[in-house]
């Protein structure tokens, strides 16, 4: 969806409104300047230098108003997810994940990760989530109904806008100067049951000669989706691969006392096979007896939310603006996972326990099902305030200038209920007086109600809470330095300052790992200053030659509370970017850029405590030597810390892009990029199966902790610099406009091409490309098809995303499958009616596409949900009017 346009020399104010890129609002220029008939220039992203042609040097793609009509998507994050160029997808909120991420979307163009990508709104950032420390913005709470146009920087830009753009920037273009009042609703309904959506949106505007002000509304509702309802499950086979130890009919881990051939000590399990006959979602398998935990738990919890921005400004003088924005945005969503294992202290049983049926210690799978799932509220607010002058100065050449004040405040409060505490739980059992594996032979009914006491003592509900605050202070100076013979210089300077504060807390059970869950534990009580001063240099010269070089220099200094005591840092850094573009005729823009970025490590990453996560990976060193059909299986669970890390170093990157713009003809054009980044002391937490395959590698490791029988007890893991990232790759968009007497066709193709994403762990190891590996596609993209006329307009859009290799031979995992390409195809009609108003109907994927799967069998949550829509076929209308 790239914008790809003739050079604009002679645009005016009036065309702009509908046809430019603006940064921040939309141009300032003087009445003297409007007089004199001088060219307006215009604010492109990339640049904060006003420029006289929309193309520039940095390739942008731009998704406008009627693009986003025409995708049949409804929400920007949808929206953001099927581009092209976030090549790997991206987050969407699930149940089943703490510090309100359950609740949040985010975007990760070009597989960096979503902290590599800066989201802008109107040119400035936007707040965090609590997830993130504040640095990842939440993509799902952007209404739809204020977006003018989305504007994608495809390349570094760190020395414009500052850190955090190693990847590129995402500037989300509110409507403003708009008079009248606007009505939508959409409501969304697909095949599968639930995932009902409905959303309304009132827009009105009032202008004057002065200034004018805006007011959106939007209210969003939706409700939640079943894992029942996606996947296949059932059956024995289906038990054995998904089915968790963790039982609401208990099982016992116990060691036999006999050793095999090779003198190891042989374990096995103890069940009650009645009571796991009995028992809803459970059923003997692998020697014990086994839960599905998909029974009864969301996929996506349902979701209400509000939220509204203003736009407005007022002429003070005439070479002075006075503008402003305020915006806030509450949401509640409700998430649902299986029933509380109880597992960060694993319960036991002695020997000696007049209720032990074995006479053996066992160590205790229990599952509190009884009492019902773990049902999470989740509710984030945000407010957003901006006030600013905008003016200019008649010295010299003239000097547009601008200072503004911004402050946001973003807060998440969780609630977590029907968790465990451990401890009352063991204190229940070793009292003998619960008989957890019917020993006594008591009814189904009896036993029942009695392990319904026992979790229901030990229930408690879990508080998260956390909270994010950031004042901000900026101003800039821009003007032409020099103008003749052929030649100009333009420049823009500029500071920012901006605090924050960041606080998160669990409640103390959970904060001292006595609970069961939850995520408790991860802490953290920070504060970050980041200042910063840069300057951008552009020149015209003969021959349609323009030159432009940004260099900013940033500071963070950030300090917070570790388990050890008070600790600080400071990350600096200067970056700089150069681009270059030629058009050596009107029609044809030859452009490159190359940029530094960096990204210092957040608050999070650098204080959080340790937290506790259950995450599935195959022990490849035990399951090598020993055979356990459920535990050596790909969704087996182990218990992991994760935790911050002070002595993270600041991230590094490097990109290069080169590519051409061709206008064909009049209707069509053509435009292609490469990209080169690398990616130097990436942060990231180590993944589990990395982990492993490090142990097995080194021949042990201090990050995991194995039991008596070799298998993993405890996996301890930290954000740490990996050594590097590279990747590389194509984009390719074209369009073209064809008017026939059977109306006006206009056809879109863009794609992306990955042609390497080389990773290495450390600065010892190989880079290893796993581009075209699963969950990495080397393809992805879109094509459309636009249809208007008289009050009539179609589109057909399909989503394509290529196959992928499984990499069995590289995991050595034999469960792993080859995945297929995908094909999703929207198709809507919209009649315009003749009071002011339309109404659109439409289905999205037509042809219910099933996502592809990841391992050899139907699986619980065996699907990137992230990448690949899992609702299927979905209908739709949108209802319009303007008054």
């Amino acid at each position: 969806m790239s914008s790809i346009s003739l050079t604009a020399k002679a645009v005016r104010r009036g065309l702009l409104a509908a046809a430019v890129t603006g940064i921040a609002f939309s141009g300032y220029a003087t009445a003297e300047e409007a007089k004199e008939g001088k060219v307006e220039r215009i604010e492109v992203t990339g640049s904060r230098i006003k420029q006289v042609d929309m193309e520039t040097a940095s390739p942008v793609t731009v998704i406008t108003a009627a693009d986003l009509k025409v995708t049949g998507e409804t929400s920007v994050a949808d929206v953001l997810n099927n581009s092209s160029i976030n090549s790997f997808g991206s987050w969407r909120g699930m149940s089943g994940y703490g510090a309100g991420a359950s609740a949040t979307s985010d975007v990760n163009l070009r597989g960096l990760g979503s902290q590599a990508t800066l989201i802008l709104l109107d040119g400035r950032r936007m707040p965090g989530t609590s997830s993130s420390s504040g640095t990842v913005a939440d993509t799902s709470s952007i209404p739809m109904a204020i977006v003018e146009r989305i504007e994608i920087l495809r390349d570094g830009a760190s020395a414009v806008y500052g850190s955090d753009a190693v990847a590129g920037v995402i500037n989300i273009i509110t409507k403003k100067d708009f008079e009248g009042v606007e009505l939508n609703y959409t409501g969304e309904s697909p095949d599968v049951e639930g995932g009902d959506s409905s959303r309304f949106s009132v827009a009105a505007g009032f202008s004057t000669d002065k200034g004018n002000i805006t007011l959106t509304f939007e209210h969003y509702d939706a409700t939640s989706v079943y894992d029942r309802h996606i996947w296949d499950e059932g059956g024995a086979d289906w038990f054995l691969n998904n089915g968790s130890s963790y039982s609401p009919s208990p099982s016992g881990y116990y060691n036999t006392g006999v050793l095999n051939e090779k003198g190891e000590e042989i374990y096995d399990f103890y069940y009650n096979a009645d009571t796991c006959a009995q028992t809803d979602a459970t059923q003997e398998a692998a020697s014990r007896c086994l839960y599905d935990p998909g029974s009864v738990t969301k996929l996506f919890g349902n979701v209400n939310r509000n939220s509204i921005l203003s736009n407005f400004n007022y002429q003070l003088t005439d070479d002075i603006q006075f503008r402003g924005r305020a915006s806030a945005s509450l949401s509640e969503t409700n998430t649902r996972y299986a029933g509380t294992p109880v597992s960060t202290n694993q319960p036991v049983m002695d020997a000696d326990n007049p209720l032990n049926p074995i006479d053996k210690d066992l160590t205790l799978y229990m599952r509190s099902a009884q009492i019902g799932p773990r049902d999470t509220t989740t509710e984030t607010n945000s407010i957003d305030f901006l006030a600013g002058l905008v003016g200019y100065w008649d010295v010299g050449n003239g000097i547009d200038w601008e200072i503004n004040a911004q402050h946001t405040r973003s807060t998440t409060d969780s609630f977590n209920y029907n968790l465990i505490n451990d401890n009352i739980v063991q204190d229940l059992i070793d009292s003998g007086e619960y008989d957890i594996f019917n020993t006594t032979g008591m009814s189904y009914e009896d036993w029942n109600a009695q392990m319904t006491d026992l979790y229901g003592q030990a229930a408690h509900t879990g508080v998260y809470q956390a909270q994010f605050n950031s004042t901000q202070f900026d101003g800039l100076l821009s003007g032409m330095l020099y103008e003749g013979n052929g030649v100009t210089l333009a420049a823009v300077v500029g500071a920012e300052y901006e605090m924050i504060e960041f606080v998160q807390l669990s409640d103390p059970q959970s904060a001292a790992g006595i609970i069961s869950g939850g995520s408790g534990g991860d802490d953290v009580d920070a504060t970050r200053d980041r200042s910063s001063g840069y300057v951008e240099l552009q020149s015209s010269l003969p021959y349609n030659i323009d030159l432009s070089a940004a260099l900013r220099y940033e500071r963070y200094e950030q300090e917070g509370n570790i388990a050890s005591g008070h600790v600080s840092s400071t990350f600096d850094s200067v970056v700089p970017k150069l681009s270059a573009s030629w058009r050596p005729v009107d029609s044809l823009l030859l452009r490159a850029s190359w940029g530094e970025s960096f990204r210092a490590p957040n608050m999070g990453e650098m204080f959080a405590g340790e937290a506790l996560s259950f995450e599935y990976a195959l022990d490849s060193l035990w399951c090598a030597d020993n055979s356990d059909e459920n535990y050596c299986a790909n969704n087996q669970q182990h218990k992991t810390f994760y935790g911050g890390n002070p002595n993270l170093d600041a991230e590094e990157g490097e990109s290069l892009t080169l590519g051409f713009v061709w206008n064909v003809t009049d209707d069509w054009s053509i435009e292609t990029s490469y990209y080169d980044i690398s990616y130097d002391n990436k942060i990231e937490v180590v993944d589990v199966d990395d982990l492993i395959r490090e142990e097995i590698a080194n021949g042990g490791s201090q990050y995991i902790v194995r039991g008596s029988d070799g298998k993993i007890e405890t996996i301890h893991s930290q954000y740490r610099n990996l050594s590097a990232l590279e990747t590389s790759g194509f984009d390719f968009v074209t369009s073209y406009n064809q008017e026939t007497d059977f109306g006006d066709f206009r056809l879109k193709l863009e794609m992306t091409h990955v042609l390497d994403y080389k990773t290495k762990a450390d600065a010892e190891s190989d880079f290893f490309d796993e581009a075209g590996l699963q969950d990495l596609p080397q393809w992805r993209g879109s094509a459309s098809v636009n249809w208007t006329r008289d009050n009539w307009s179609a589109a057909w859009t399909t989503y394509y995303i290529g196959s992928q290799d499984s990499g069995a031979d590289i995991y050595k995992n034999d469960d792993l499958i080859d995945v297929s390409s995908y094909f999703k195809h929207n198709v809507q009609l919209t009649y315009a009616h003749n009071w002011n108003g339309s109404v659109t109907l439409g289905v999205n994927n037509l042809f219910d596409e099933e996502a592809p799967t990841w391992y050899s069998y139907d699986g619980y949550r065996d699907v990137n949900t992230g990448l690949y829509d899992v609702l299927g076929r979905t209908w739709f209308v949108t209802i319009n009017q303007k008054f």
